[in-house]
């Protein structure tokens, strides 16, 4: 009796193997008619140009001096990049990605210096396209009494304690009129350069997604699985060690925070008023957003500084995110998203009443 139900067991199992076989290879025949499968995407690459036998290390507080730094992206599905699929991002001689801006101010010129990093600079986004510059000629066709003139001194992998640096050694000299700290969720980093686990979300997001393993080669129902339980699980991991970084007793945001801090008084000893742009990192803008502690921490920090702030996730919240990327690789703010920056940050400048002696047009002028 005993050997007829082990018997039984077994067929019971083998036939249950044999239907979970049979259902995965229906799957697998219906994938691949479908043509569902994981996307991958060769990742962009960087390169480090100069025209001249210039020096080919960074400033300080800065990139290289007259170099060019190109990223070659291998797709370029919203026909921007033009026919290289390449963007140039070419540095002045202090080494920031702008024009050139002397240290005397101009007669009738109202300078508004940014600090921040690789949004700031506009990673993978065209130097007419950068919401910095934008913001520029946008406040210069406000009917302003005076010449707006926008400095932007982002830096890729710079945080807040890097900006207090740059604003003490180097800033404050160009005796700017406003100071806009340009906050991300990644600010908290100290070392973008480690080998540690870091709170670089669309570096890990991208990452994680844009490698498929061996198995992935040969099934399109795996690697559809498998790219979508990364995004789900361990993305949601770096989601949560993100926020975490921010909770009131994590050294990383005490350091950020002390850095702000430097920040704000700084400006204040010198009369130089400043004002926060929080940017978002673009991922369910328009759902349940995962980062939002983040900018409700900043928030706060502004509330009791008594600095104005602008949360531009607000901006974001008819998007999902995507489609305000640079590249499926690159999670970096595209030219939309660098547009409706430079816009809600414009108003909200104006809106401050920030700049002298001028007050909104009235109707009909």
């Amino acid at each position: 009796m005993k050997k007829k139900t082990t018997t039984s067991a077994w067929r019971k199992a083998a036939l249950a193997a044999t239907s979970f076989c049979a259902a995965v290879l229906v799957m697998e025949i219906v994938f691949r008619a479908a043509g569902i499968q994981a996307r991958y995407y060769r990742p962009h690459t960087h390169a480090l140009i100069r025209e001249d036998d210039g020096p080919q290390q960074p400033a300080a507080e800065g990139f290289v001096p007259l170099a060019n730094h190109r990223t070659v992206y291998y797709s370029d599905a919203r026909n921007y990049f033009g026919d290289d699929t390449a963007v140039d991002h070419r540095f002045n001689s202090a080494g920031w990605r702008d024009v050139e801006h002397s240290i005397v101010k101009p007669p009738g010129t109202y300078r508004i210096l940014g600090l921040g990093d690789s949004y700031l600079m506009g990673q993978g986004v065209h130097a007419e396209d950068l919401f910095f510059t934008r913001l520029g000629q946008l406040l210069n066709h406000a009917h302003l009494p005076v010449q707006v003139e926008t400095i932007n001194t982002g830096i890729s992998g710079k945080n807040s304690a890097d900006e207090l640096q740059l604003l003490e050694h180097r800033g404050l000299a160009y005796d700017p009129d406003l100071v806009v700290v340009n906050f991300v969720p990644n600010d908290v980093e100290t070392d973008l350069s480690t080998d540690k686990p870091l709170i670089e979300f669309y570096r890990n997001y991208t990452s994680i997604t844009q490698k498929p393993d061996w198995l992935s080669e040969y099934s399109y129902l795996w690697s559809w699985m498998r790219q979508r339980i990364l995004q789900e699980v361990v993305a949601r991991q770096y989601i949560k060690d993100c926020v975490a970084s921010f909770n009131r007793d994590s050294k990383k945001w005490h350091d950020c925070r002390a850095a702000l801090t430097g920040i704000v008084e700084k400006c204040r000893s010198h009369h130089v008023p400043i004002m926060l742009a929080v940017f978002p990192f673009y991922i369910e803008l328009n759902g349940d957003y995962p980062f939002q502690p983040i900018h409700d921490r900043v928030d706060a920090f502004c509330l009791d500084n008594n600095v104005p702030v602008l949360d531009l996730r607000e901006v974001y919240h008819d998007y999902s995110g995507p489609e305000l990327w640079v590249h499926p690789t690159d999670q970096h703010p595209n030219e939309l998203a660098h547009r409706l920056a430079a816009e809600a940050l414009a108003e909200f400048i104006l809106a401050r009443r920030c700049i002298p002696d001028w007050s909104p047009p009235t109707s009909g002028t």
